[in-house]
C-alpha cells in the first residue's frame, strides 16, 4: 500500500468509528450522514483488508487489527493538527487522544481510580488503554505502542526519562483472628509466620520474591500454598483459612477494611519499594504528552504520597 494512494480523510473517519465503535455515532460526531460514514466503513474496509468493526452481542466492537491501528491513528492525526496550528497550546477540556499505559495490577489498582476521575472533569475527550506491562513493554514505548509505563524500574535505556510517583513496602495479609495471633499476643512472630502456608502473587512488578530472598539469606524458607497473578483471590483466601498474603501495604489496607482483616509487619526487615512512571525520548516534547504525565505525577504525590 502506497500512502499517496490513500485517502487521508478515511483515517479521520476511521478514528471517529474506533472511538465511538457506532456508524450512527460516528456520524454524528463528524456532522456528516450515516450513508456516508457507512460507505467511508466499507472503503476502509477494502483498504486495509480487515472487517474494522464487527457486530457481537455487547454491540460493535473492534478486530484485532483495528485495535493496533486505533492509537497510532489518533496520534498521527493529533501531530498533524498540532503541526498546523504549532502555536496552539494544549487544551486538555477539547483534546481528544488515547494514550496507552502499561502498567501492573497492583499499581493500577492504586493509581488509575484517581487518574481517571481527573481526566473525567478534566479532559473527558482523553481515553486510557490500561494493559498489563509484560516483559516487552520497553520494547512496546520504544516501537511507539504504548505511551508510558508505571512500574517498578531497574535499569531502563538511556533514551528513557522517568519520574517517581509513590513508595510503599510489604504487609502481611492475615485473619484478625488466626490462632498464631492469639498465641503470640496479637502479634506475628517469625516462627509463627513460617509454621504458616503463603499466598505468592506473581507477577506484580514489586519484587515479592525479596521476602523469600532474605528468608533464604537466614536459611529459612516458607510453604507457598498458591501461586496467582491477581489480587482479588488472596483476600478471599486469606479470610476463609489460615493462610498468609504478603504483598504491597497500600493494597492490603484496602482490602482489609472490607474483609476484617489483619495488616501486620511482616517478621522479618524488608526494604521499601518505589514505583514510577517512565516514557520514551519520542514522546518527550509532545505538548498533549507532557501534560498527561504530569498530571499523573501530580496526581500520584497529591493522593498516594
Amino acid at each position: 500500500m502506497n500512502i499517496r494512494d490513500v485517502d487521508l480523510n478515511l483515517l479521520v473517519m476511521l478514528d471517529a468509528l474506533l472511538r465511538e465503535r457506532s456508524v450512527t455515532r460516528a456520524a454524528e460526531a463528524m456532522n456528516i450522514t450515516q450513508p456516508a460514514m457507512s460507505n467511508a466503513l466499507k472503503r476502509l474496509r477494502k483498504l486495509l483488508g480487515d472487517p474494522i468493526l464487527v457486530r457481537t452481542a455487547g454491540g460493535m466492537q473492534p478486530t484485532a487489527r483495528a485495535e493496533q491501528l486505533q492509537r497510532p491513528v489518533r496520534n498521527a492525526l493529533a501531530q498533524m493538527e498540532a503541526a498546523i496550528a504549532p502555536n496552539r497550546a494544549f487544551e486538555p477540556a477539547t483534546a481528544e487522544r488515547l494514550f496507552t499505559i502499561l502498567i501492573t495490577d497492583y499499581a493500577a489498582s492504586v493509581l488509575m481510580p484517581h487518574v481517571v476521575a481527573v481526566l473525567e472533569t478534566e479532559a473527558p475527550g482523553i481515553a486510557l488503554n490500561i494493559l498489563s506491562a509484560s516483559g516487552d513493554a520497553i520494547g512496546q514505548i520504544e516501537r511507539g505502542e504504548a505511551d508510558f509505563l508505571v512500574n517498578q524500574f531497574g535499569q531502563l535505556p538511556a533514551n528513557f526519562h522517568h519520574q517517581r510517583l509513590w513508595e510503599d513496602r510489604l504487609a502481611c495479609l492475615i485473619r484478625s483472628d488466626h490462632p498464631a495471633l492469639a498465641e503470640a499476643g496479637g502479634e506475628l512472630t517469625l516462627e509463627a509466620f513460617l509454621a504458616q502456608r503463603h499466598i505468592l502473587i506473581t507477577q506484580t512488578g514489586v519484587g515479592l520474591s525479596r521476602l523469600d530472598e532474605v528468608l533464604a539469606d537466614r536459611g529459612l524458607s516458607r510453604e507457598i500454598s498458591v501461586l496467582t497473578r491477581h489480587y482479588q483471590l488472596p483476600r478471599q483466601l486469606v479470610a476463609e483459612s489460615h493462610m498468609i498474603a504478603t504483598l504491597p501495604a497500600r493494597i492490603a489496607r484496602y482490602q482489609a477494611r472490607h474483609l476484617g482483616l489483619a495488616v501486620l509487619e511482616p517478621p522479618v526487615e524488608l526494604p521499601t519499594f518505589q514505583i514510577g512512571i517512565a516514557w520514551g525520548a519520542l514522546d518527550h516534547h509532545d505538548p498533549a504528552h507532557r501534560w498527561l504525565r504530569e498530571r499523573i505525577v501530580r496526581i500520584a504525590r497529591d493522593t498516594i504520597g
